[in-house]
């Protein structure tokens, strides 16, 4: 079908509004609702607050990347977190920016999701 299809040509973009990724935050590192905040207004990702990591160095953001659960931390800075949308505007996250790179958390990078 292609879009000039008059079945489909009338029919809404359903996908326009639809979350792209699963971003996940932990709720009780300090600054966590600005992180949340910023993604919530910043990109159409899903955006959800889930309890501590143990892996706390600021705020915390995790999201999967290659079916893989990779956890970043010190989510405070303006790059780290333009970063992060820039990650989390993609549908299928293939590799970690360079601002993200030096904020993994190695203890629970890589976990299967």
């Amino acid at each position: 079908m292609t879009v000039t299809d008059p079945r489909v040509a009338g029919l809404p973009d359903a996908c326009a509004g639809c979350p792209l990724v699963t971003v996940l935050v932990c709720r009780k590192c300090k600054g966590s609702d600005k992180v949340v905040d910023f993604l919530t207004t910043q990109t159409r990702a899903n955006v959800k607050t889930v309890r501590c990591q143990k892996v706390c160095e600021g705020p915390v953001a995790g999201l999967s990347i290659r079916g893989r659960m990779e956890w970043f931390g010190k989510m405070k800075g303006p790059k780290a977190l333009s970063a992060m949308a820039a990650l989390a505007g993609v549908s299928t996250p293939k590799k970690i920016p360079k601002p993200l790179r030096k904020r993994l958390a190695h203890e629970r990078s890589g976990c299967r999701r």
